[in-house]
C-alpha cells in the first residue's frame, strides 16, 4: 500500500470513528426529531412518490430511523426491500413491517424468508451513512457492500440518496478508486442534490 493510500484509509478512519461516537451520543429524543424532519423532506422528493421500488435499510447504532418512510411508500404500492450481506456483497429483499427478521451480519435485522430483487430494478436506495462532504463523496461503515453492490451495475444503477444527521457533514473526504458517490443527501436540515435530474 502506498503512503497516500495509507493516509487516505487513516483519515477516512477517524471520520468514521468520529462520527459513530456522536451518532452514539445522541439521546432518544434526538434522534426521533431528526426521524421526523428527514421523513417529512422525503415525503417532499417527488420521484420517491412514483418510485415503483426503492431500497431501504433498518437502523442500527444511532443511524436515521426511516421506517416510517418505508411503511408509507409501502402504502402507497411501491416494493420496499432492505439489505442481507451475502458473502462480500448485498442483496435486497422485500421488507414488510410485520415480517419476521433475524439479526443479519453485524447485527443488522434481516427479513426472513424474503426473496431477493434486483438492484436494478429499484428506483432509488435510501442509504445509511457516517459521514460525507459537499461534494456527494460518502463514508459507510467500512466494508464496502454498497460500493460494490452499485460499482457492478455501471450507469444501469438506481439513484443513491444518503440519510444523516446534518453533523454528519465533513470539509472533505479522502476518497478511494472505488467509491461510489451519493446522489444526493437528506438529513435533518436540508436536501442536497449532488447529480442533477436524480430528484
Amino acid at each position: 500500500m502506498s503512503t497516500d493510500a495509507a493516509k487516505r484509509r487513516q483519515i477516512r478512519q477517524q471520520i468514521r470513528q468520529q462520527m459513530r461516537e456522536r451518532r452514539a451520543s445522541l439521546d432518544s429524543e434526538r434522534q426521533t426529531r431528526a426521524a421526523e424532519a428527514v421523513l417529512a423532506k422525503l415525503e417532499k422528493i417527488e420521484m420517491l412518490r412514483t418510485a415503483a421500488a426503492v431500497a431501504g435499510y433498518r437502523g442500527v447504532r444511532g443511524e436515521v430511523n426511516i421506517d416510517e418512510i418505508l411503511s408509507r411508500l409501502i402504502a402507497r404500492g411501491a416494493t420496499v426491500t432492505v439489505p442481507r450481506v451475502v458473502g462480500d456483497h448485498l442483496e435486497f429483499v422485500e421488507w414488510l413491517p410485520a415480517a419476521a427478521s433475524t439479526r443479519g451480519a453485524f447485527g443488522i435485522p434481516e427479513p426472513v424468508g424474503s426473496e431477493a430483487l434486483d438492484l436494478r430494478a429499484h428506483d432509488a436506495v435510501l442509504a445509511p451513512l457516517t459521514a460525507f462532504d459537499r461534494t456527494g463523496a460518502r463514508i459507510g461503515q467500512g466494508g464496502g457492500f454498497y460500493d460494490r453492490s452499485l460499482g457492478r451495475l455501471g450507469d444501469e444503477r438506481p439513484a443513491l440518496i444518503g440519510i444523516a444527521y446534518a453533523f454528519q457533514e465533513v470539509e472533505q473526504i479522502p476518497v478511494e478508486p472505488w467509491d461510489i458517490p451519493l446522489d444526493a443527501v437528506v438529513t435533518d436540515t436540508r436536501v442536497t442534490v449532488f447529480r442533477s435530474g436524480t430528484l
